[in-house]
């Protein structure tokens, strides 16, 4: 699915139940604390869809308000500094699958590349895995129904 076809599906779902879109400020904000751009579907979701509320269940954070769960910004400085000096500064927390199941979406490649993180497993060091996939590739499952949970990579090799 192209950008375009993405965000007009957006649109056209849950169209009266979804905020408005974000203010360009929050954008650039959030942009300057992760210290690279959006990548680009994204930053047209937030600008032309809505202020979160996209995704899974309607799930997506707020950059601007507080819901279910804190804005990007606050989710995102509160991930790097609980995660420690190890976590990958452009991975920014997109949406929460609850039992502490995540999915986050890199700033640091223009096609957004997925990451999950499922602390569930027992491992907290490979809690935090990149998955297969691009930001159109999620969101394009979700549009179509699949909710494929982040599903960390099998470490037989880990000690832990």
């Amino acid at each position: 699915m192209t950008e375009d076809e993405i965000i007009k599906r957006l649109i056209e779902q849950n169209a009266g139940e979804r905020p408005s879109p974000a203010p360009p400020e929050a954008v650039s904000g959030l942009e300057a604390v992760v210290g690279h751009p959006m990548p680009s579907l994204l930053r047209r979701i937030y600008l032309e869809v809505a202020d979160g509320g996209f995704g899974r269940w309607g799930g997506a954070l707020s950059l601007t308000e507080y819901r279910d769960e804190p804005p990007v910004l606050e989710a995102y400085l509160g991930w790097r500094e609980g995660y420690g000096a190890d976590y990958p500064t452009p991975v920014v927390p997109l949406l929460p699958w609850g039992c502490a199941i995540w999915s986050l979406v890199d700033f640091g490649t223009p096609d957004g590349r997925m990451w999950g993180w499922d602390p569930n497993g027992g491992c907290l060091r490979h809690s935090l895995f990149p998955e297969p996939f691009t930001l159109s590739e999620r969101l394009t499952g979700w549009l179509d129904g699949r909710e494929d949970f982040p599903q960390p990579p099998n470490l037989a090799d880990c000690s832990e």
